[in-house]
């Protein structure tokens, strides 16, 4: 096998700790990355709730009535922090719990996507809100300076509802991963209800990668002989509570820690950093068996980057994966395009603003992107001559039917935009994307007859709707 875990062993109940004891994942070294720093371990409490209508605040971590104990949970977190470094000091303790954080928290804007408190709950004055519910947690937790710095900035909250529905989906995700056999939906029971009983059963509560393969082949779980984790290109640029991509590739590159939310911490990082480790990865990928199944949750110019590496001359067939709202996930085929019937086709309309080089490409698909794109070239980009918008005759995520209706739409755009460059002969294009992921890896493949480009980042939350520079090649 190409892949090896770097899960190291799993200990469920773990007997020796306190607080965050309910599963004890152990890691290989050198340890997994997160946010530039590596740890060794992740220690989970997990905190379920039948009824959704509570919340998370920052005084139901001082509450002990909010977990049902005589201590409050952040004052049982600490001790065990304070057990744990001695033998293991690079570990996350987690609060897993169904329950969101409440919005009107004045911590829940500090919730980074990742689960963890960001600076400012740090950097805040003692006289403002902030400061003193950071001082109520210094006293509960019975920690001061750098030691309460360290054991907050170990603290991971994962704090969102999942119904079963979703639940469900998500398992079916990672059995086909693994090979495993996926849940059937049309009945009310499922062969790993009984999983968790065997996992401690006879008193066992340590598992390796070994063993744990051994009890599912035992319980006839086991399906492919060769899942698709093994054939698995995995990037990931976002952080998600539930997608940590050395987990779901054989071949993975995290680029989280390169980003702050959506902006890249340096300016360079496009050019430089996310490049790099992008093209540093190619080799190992070209082992994969194909098709590769190339997992994608980054922002689009990486996805059109990625394509771009993995263009029709570099010899790789590939699966993308995408996520269908009530579905699940679809492995797309994307080798062959077609147009369905009844499938959304393109519109396009020409621009011309003035005797600027540069063409401006917009592409909507999820959404029209015409008014924002036309605020930000107004503004920033007075070389651009003329806008190119293509918009699917039918907006929205479910759009784009299949895998071939995909390939036939980003065949189709990259033609007309060729003729186009053809044409006039832009000095460089601008493109502003609403579409999926899965679309800009395709058009990204074609980048090379299309000449120097830059593709631009929306910035989702921002009030004033920006846009930022993204990946480019020249």
């Amino acid at each position: 096998m190409l892949y090896k875990s770097n899960v190291e062993k799993v200990i469920v109940e773990h007997r020796d700790i306190h607080a965050v004891d309910d599963i004890v994942v152990n890691y290989t070294s050198p340890g997994i990355c997160d946010g530039g720093t590596r740890f060794n371990a992740d220690f989970y409490q997990v905190k379920y709730h039948v009824s959704q209508r509570g919340s998370v605040n920052h005084d139901s971590v001082l509450d002990p009535r909010w977990t049902g104990t005589k201590q409050p949970l952040l004052k049982r977190f600490s001790e065990a922090w304070k057990e744990i470094r001695s033998i293991c000091p690079a570990s996350r303790l987690n609060l897993v719990t169904n329950w969101a954080w409440d919005p009107k928290c004045p911590l829940a804007p500090l919730i980074q996507d990742g689960g963890q408190l960001d600076e400012k709950f740090f950097m805040a004055k003692p006289s403002t809100e902030i400061g003193r519910i950071r001082a109520n947690w210094m006293t509960v937790s019975s920690l001061g300076g750098d030691d309460f710095k360290e054991f907050v900035q170990s603290l991971r909250f994962s704090t969102s509802a999942v119904s079963q529905s979703e639940a469900e989906e998500w398992l079916n995700d990672r059995c086909l991963l693994a090979g495993l056999v996926p849940i059937d939906l049309t009945r009310d029971w499922s062969p790993y209800d009984d999983l968790g009983e065997r996992l401690i059963e006879n008193g066992r509560v340590e598992h390796t990668p070994e063993t744990l393969l051994k009890l599912v082949g035992e319980m006839g779980l086991i399906q492919a002989k060769v899942p698709l984790f093994n054939s698995t290109f995995a990037v990931r640029s976002f952080k998600r509570f539930a997608h940590v991509p050395v987990f779901d590739g054989a071949c993975a590159v995290d680029l989280t820690d390169l980003f702050d939310n959506r902006l890249p911490i340096a300016e360079d990082s496009w050019s430089g950093e996310v490049t790099l480790r992008l093209k540093k990865a190619l080799p190992e990928l070209e082992k994969l068996n194909q098709p590769v199944r190339v997992a994608l949750d980054v922002h689009l110019s990486i996805a059109w980057f990625i394509g771009h590496l993995l263009n029709s001359k570099s010899g790789i067939s590939v699966i993308l994966p995408q996520r269908i709202k009530g579905k699940g996930i679809e492995q797309w085929d994307v080798s062959k395009p077609y147009l369905p019937r009844g499938a959304g086709i393109w519109k396009s309309s020409l621009e011309k603003l003035g005797k600027g080089r540069d063409l401006a490409l917009v592409i909507s698909i999820t959404h029209s992107a015409i008014t924002d794109a036309k605020r930000h070239i107004g503004a920033s980009l007075p070389s651009v001559g003329s806008i190119l918008h293509f918009e699917l005759s039918k907006l929205g995520a479910a759009s784009i039917q299949d895998g071939g209706h995909a390939r036939w739409l980003a065949d189709e755009l990259a033609h007309n935009i060729g003729r186009y460059v053809s044409a006039y002969l832009p000095s460089i294009i601008h493109v502003f994307p609403a579409c999926p992921a899965s679309i800009m890896f395709l058009l990204g493949q074609e980048a090379e007859a299309l000449g120097p480009t830059t593709v631009y980042e929306f910035g989702f939350g921002d009030a004033n709707r920006r846009y930022y520079v993204g990946m480019s090649i020249k």
